[in-house]
């Protein structure tokens, strides 16, 4: 792994890191794919007799923006999607992802913020020192989604794990200013443990509430929405069923970006481990053209 980061950050072209991670894909595939399938929790199916199937299939997929948390003004992302798939009018199977990601407290130095063209080939760390909090929550268990559900657009209920998470970064320099290394830790706190938590979106697709126990609700303002009866792919940002070059190149542009960064896009952080790195290029590289 570590040959593998080297060889990334000594090439220039973002093409070639493209390339580069295709080529790779044999050994990082399977195991980005496992770790990373944002459709993390899913109903157990039980086995059907061999004849006929009938399969129908719906997508709903949810991007909002984040304006509060409780009475406090946050700002931030959430993202939610889920698929039903159901098998001979009988079994149904729902598999299920949503992740938050949001801050009321502190913000990256302005200086500390990379321009939105910054690529591994090029990114020239921050020489300032810095701490930079946001909180994440992740769906780890949905138990059910639905459109249309009592006079709101979309439903959907489960467990959630919720954090505090600080960065920090630090960089050691000699007596000349020359860069020596540069740490960015993680540090996270647990606020909740699979706890019981309902995302629901108003009528119209308009605003949203995510409600966990334990927690001061979330909500704010949905800026997209896609329900359709045709299967798509989680890893193709413009909607439809394929994943082209166009995903590849914009995680080249943001590669290495951390939250709070201008070129951080949640919505290319596959692996959602909040950072775009290899991983997140692996597994969109995986299913390029799928």
């Amino acid at each position: 792994m570590r040959l593998l980061a080297k060889l990334v950050k000594k090439m220039k072209n973002k093409f070639a890191i493209v390339l580069f991670a295709i080529f790779a894909i044999s050994a990082l595939s399977i195991t980005a794919c496992a770790s990373a399938d944002p459709l993390v929790s899913s109903t157990s199916v039980p086995s059907i007799a061999v004849g006929p199937i009938s399969i129908q299939q719906s997508y709903t997929r949810m991007d909002g923006s984040i304006k509060n948390w409780g009475s406090d003004p946050a700002m931030g992302s959430i993202q939610a999607q889920t698929q039903t798939i159901i098998l001979n009018n009988t079994y149904t199977k729902q598999t299920f992802a949503s992740t938050a990601i949001w801050t009321n407290k502190t913000a990256v130095p302005a200086t500390a913020v990379p321009a939105a063209t910054t690529t591994a080939a090029t990114a020239i760390p921050v020489k300032e020192n810095f701490t930079y909090s946001y909180y994440t929550a992740r769906l780890v268990n949905g138990s059910y989604a639905a459109l249309d559900f009592n006079g709101n657009s979309f439903f959907m209920n489960g467990t959630w794990n919720v954090w505090n998470v600080t960065i920090s970064h630090t960089v050691v320099t000699d007596s000349s200013g020359n860069i020596l290394s540069v740490n960015n830790d993680q540090n996270y706190a647990a606020l909740a443990t699979k706890a019981y938590g309902e995302l629901t979106v108003a009528s119209g697709w308009t605003t949203f509430s995510l409600n966990i126990t334990g927690l001061e609700p979330i909500t704010g303002s949905v800026y997209a929405e896609i329900t359709s009866s045709k299967l798509f792919n989680p890893f193709a940002l413009n909607g439809d069923t394929t994943v082209t070059k166009t995903e590849l190149s914009s995680i080249v542009r943001s590669f290495g970006s951390l939250p709070g960064a201008a070129s951080y896009d949640q919505r290319l952080d596959f692996c959602q481990h909040y950072k775009i790195d290899i991983c997140d290029l692996a597994t969109a590289a995986a299913n390029l053209g799928q």
